[in-house]
């Protein structure tokens, strides 16, 4: 919730102020949102490497204790290099520990049946930090300047985050405990055939077995998964980023127009808590491709959106179906994958996906500088989403001659 809520969905709200003040243009601002990802893609087989050697608990203890410093030094930027440098890399490095890659390895660890369910239901935290922290940075900003409103979730960050780091157990072996339905598996084992589990606590799919990095690297499924998850990662960012000075733009107040992103991700409950239940019941690809079809036209309605009821129109569709990717992605590479090298496959799947992240804020700030307007930035993103409902279609569970698939 801290994290999401502060680093991610709360960064169009700064990116009018900081532009007004500097006179920097908006591809120029959202750079920084764009080496944030890139720097992402790189830290991130970091990042798993370290949470598979030393478990998430550190990690993400020294991941929030970087990104509450991050947020203090932005008080200090006084040019585009200086924010390019803490926000970008200082405040993002923090936040690739702290946050997805390690919660998420953290959670398949725990759960062998009702996984997607788990992960939805982790994700709800991103969804109310965004409906919580991006109205609050924008109150903080009107009333005393982006520079403290940098400083006090930078504060925030420290006084949430860093406690809540001792309760994490990396797995459940630490408590002398197995992970969530491992027992049932093992009955099964022991009678060479499979258990008939009702409908409601059944696992639709089950890893065959766990692949290595190579393996998993070497199979056209992951470079498939990579290719859909960019194009959502573009629409994702993209929206993220410019909504809330597309709608300013509109003649909206800024704080109501942050409000926008906290309906975004209030509505994508409904998708996160949805299709992470389904997610255990139906092939994870074909909620992908209904998310991705919600996703694309959410952006094709809201490139026409003047009035509040067309907004709420486009986040509903748009947040929903992004919602309900998010507990399907580290899902599938479970199923796919398996779990024992589980961050190192994350870890090397986030670069090609961060580099949407880094192409999506740069490129739509340069069509809005030449045009004047976002519509054709949301005209081509939203046709994007539709791409990636091709490519998820044909990211099947790897098969090996000699091995069972999945």
């Amino acid at each position: 919730m801290i994290g999401y809520g502060t680093w991610l969905y709360s960064f169009g709200v700064f990116l009018k102020p900081m532009c007004a003040e500097f006179g920097w243009t908006r591809a120029m601002t959202a750079g920084a949102y764009s080496l944030r990802s890139i720097e992402g893609g790189v830290a991130a087989p970091i990042v798993g490497w370290a949470v598979d050697k030393y478990g998430a608990r550190i990690v993400i203890a020294v991941g929030a204790v970087i990104s509450g410093l991050g947020f203090v030094l932005m008080y200090f930027v006084e040019s585009l290099s200086g924010f390019y440098v803490i926000y970008g890399i200082v405040l993002s490095v923090g936040m690739s520990a702290m946050l997805y890659l390690p919660a998420w390895t953290v959670i398949a660890k725990w759960f062998v049946r009702r996984l997607s369910l788990a992960l939805g239901i982790l994700s709800v935290g991103a969804g109310i930090g965004g409906l919580i922290c991006a109205p609050a940075a924008a109150f903080l900003i009107t009333h005393y300047g982006w520079r403290a409103a940098f400083v006090v979730l930078g504060v925030v960050m420290w006084m949430v985050a860093l406690p809540l780091t001792l309760v994490i157990r990396s797995s459940p072996d630490e408590k002398g405990m197995r992970p969530y339905g491992s027992e049932i598996n093992a009955r099964s084992s022991q009678r060479n055939s499979p258990i008939e589990p009702d409908r409601k606590n059944r696992e639709v799919h089950a890893p065959s077995r766990d692949y290595t990095l190579k393996e998993a690297l070497s199979s056209s499924t992951f470079w498939l998964l990579c290719t859909a998850f960019f194009f959502q990662g573009v629409a994702h960012s993209v929206v993220t980023v410019h909504t809330v000075p597309a709608l300013t733009d509109a003649g909206i107040p800024v704080e109501k127009a942050a409000l926008s992103i906290g309906i975004l991700t209030s509505v994508s409950i409904i998708g996160r808590l949805g299709f992470g239940y389904l997610g255990d019941l139906i092939a994870k690809r074909y909620l992908f491709m209904i998310a991705y079809g919600l996703m694309g036209s959410g952006l094709l309605v809201l490139m026409d959106a003047q009035a509040m009821t067309t907004v709420y129109t486009s986040l509903t569709l748009f947040g929903i179906g992004f919602g309900g990717m998010i507990p399907l992605m580290p899902g599938i590479r479970v199923e796919y994958f398996g779990r024992a090298a589980l961050g190192k496959i994350q870890g090397f799947m986030s670069p090609v996906v961060m580099l949407s992240g880094a192409a999506g804020p740069i490129i739509a700030g340069h069509l809005f500088d030449t045009t004047g307007s976002y519509r054709t930035s949301f005209l081509c993103t939203g046709l994007l989403t539709f791409v990636a409902i091709v490519a998820i279609f044909f990211a099947r569970p790897i098969k090996k001659s000699g091995s069972p698939t999945a």
